[in-house]
Formats: C-alpha cells, structure tokens, sequence
C-alpha cells in the first residue's frame, strides 16, 4: 500500500475510535458496576446543567 492511504486509513480508525468512545462513556450505567454505587469508592459522575452538547 502507498503511505497515503495507510495516513487515510489510520485517520479514519482514530476518528472511529473516538466516536465508539464516546458512545460507550457517555452512559455512565453501561460501566459503572452496582457494587461501587453501594460501597460510595468507585467512579463518580458529577451531576450539572451543561448541555452545551459537549463531553465533559
């Protein structure tokens, strides 16, 4: 393969990386295990208004 399109392939991957990121954190439930939220020592989410559309 030309350099380019391994440069193209690799941009696309990150880009697909970050959006199935962003889809599996953006639901803290799907990784957030019960047993933390009894026990109060696992991963916080803080609540707030921002809805600027933004991940925090």
């Amino acid at each position: 393969m030309q350099k380019e399109n391994l440069k193209r392939i690799i941009q696309n991957l990150d880009s697909l990386l970050i959006e199935l990121k962003s889809e599996v954190y953006s639901d803290p439930e799907s990784f957030i295990h019960p047993w933390y939220e009894q026990a109060g020592n696992g991963p916080q989410s803080i609540p707030g208004d921002d809805d600027d559309g933004y991940a925090d």
